[in-house]
């Protein structure tokens, strides 16, 4: 942060417009193809989060063919649009990749972002085309690290997206529990949702967002936290005395 906050003292209004321009320009269109291979893995994700939280309650999803069939249906959905997204599509009413300007946790966004420094410090130094070339190939915008900590985000997104479709349909939970990994290096915004719900414990309904604006982890890249079912035991058996 303080490299591009010095660039910014540096260069004047135009070469800061530049740099936009230049970012701008960079063509990722290739990566549409990517939407393509992320989403069968995408759906196994998804799917594969949903039978875990049916398990994680107790309910034998094998005897309930329709809420098999209800997961298994939003684990698609989810698959064609998040891969979309991520390359900032979005699929029309004829399954066709559009672009989509209100895309959320797109790459190719982040990438410009990650290139923004390395292209001031051209502008503000003199780089030839050559040394920006060689800077950009090297970046971590393009690093394995960088990699892994999307198809980890990406995973853990994919799962809990699964998790919470699966309490919906057990039919047998009555919330959901955001939980952190409670040490210093817990976000502040996770530390939030940790402390949601009337009793400051997490707990909030199920079609409720926590107030990151999230319906379940990640928050943030490289989230560690994690998402839990919420039963009423005290409500369950007030309905069965009933």
């Amino acid at each position: 942060m303080l490299r591009s906050h010095t660039i910014k003292a540096e260069l004047s209004q135009d070469e800061l417009d530049a740099i936009d321009a230049i970012l701008a320009g960079l063509d990722f269109a290739g990566w549409a193809a990517l939407a393509g291979d992320v989403q069968p893995l995408l759906d196994e994700i998804v799917s594969d989060g949903s039978y875990a939280a049916f398990g994680q309650v107790g309910v034998d999803v094998t005897t309930d063919p329709e809420a098999l069939a209800m997961v298994n249906s939003q684990a698609l959905d989810y698959a064609r649009e998040r891969a979309a997204e991520m390359v900032g599509k979005r699929r029309n009413l004829a399954g066709d990749l559009v672009d989509n300007p209100d895309a959320e946790w797109r790459i190719d966004d982040s990438t410009r972002e990650f290139l923004r420094a390395d292209v001031g410090q051209a502008l503000a130094d003199g780089w030839s085309n050559d040394k920006l070339a060689s800077t950009i190939a090297d970046s971590y915008a393009f690093s394995d690290d960088r990699a892994m900590t999307i198809a980890r985000t990406e995973t853990q997104m994919a799962a809990n997206t699964g998790a919470v479709n699966g309490y919906k349909a057990s039919g047998v939970v009555d919330g959901k529990q955001w939980l952190t990994a409670e040490d210093d290096l817990v976000s502040e915004d996770c530390v939030e949702n940790g402390a949601a719900g009337d009793n400051g414990d997490g707990v909030i309904g199920l079609d409720e967002d926590f107030p990151s604006g999230d319906d379940a982890p990640p928050a943030h890249p490289n989230c560690r936290c994690s998402i839990a079912p919420y039963i009423d035991f005290n409500s369950a058996d007030a309905d069965q005395g009933a």
